[in-house]
């Protein structure tokens, strides 16, 4: 297995967790607004997408400069009190996923070699793949399980 292959394994694996979490859940699941400080899961789940797509559009698919800081990333990225109907969230996961596959599936493992500056500094773009998208959505998993969970819900399916 070269390192595209791997990355697009755990890219897979990823966005099957993320199928796996959010299959479930009804829209009033979904929009439940827990106590705190916390976000709802169709925020975070919406944050996930269009954060992916925003990347990989953005910088490697059309090659646009990062941004210099984190806070300089448009505001449709920041989790919002968002209420976005779930359907079309698990549409837009599915054309999401098959568009960064379908990218990924393009490169060479010399293409994943080429460095890049990043808000966390100089990483090549395997390494902000690994990074900025398939952690970003694992991470965001867990967040989403542990919402189900405060509302009685099984959050990861095993």
């Amino acid at each position: 297995m070269n390192t595209v292959e791997h990355l697009q394994f755990a890219l897979g694996a990823s966005f099957d967790i993320l199928r796996q979490v959010t299959a479930d859940l009804t829209q009033e699941q979904a929009d439940w607004r827990p106590p705190g400080t916390a976000n709802t899961i169709s925020s975070v789940y919406s944050h996930i997408l269009t954060y992916v797509d925003y990347y990989v559009r953005d910088y490697f698919m059309e090659g646009r400069p990062q941004p210099v800081t984190v806070e300089s990333r448009p505001a449709e990225l920041w989790m919002q009190d968002v209420q976005v109907d779930l359907s079309a969230l698990h549409q837009f996961a599915s054309e999401v996923e098959s568009t960064v596959q379908d990218w990924l599936s393009s490169l060479t493992p010399a293409d994943l070699e080429r460095r890049e500056d990043t808000t966390a500094g100089e990483l090549s773009v395997g390494q902000a793949l690994a990074l900025f998208v398939i952690w970003h959505i694992d991470a965001h998993c867990g967040e989403i399980s542990a919402l189900k969970g405060c509302q009685g819900l099984k959050g990861y399916p095993w």
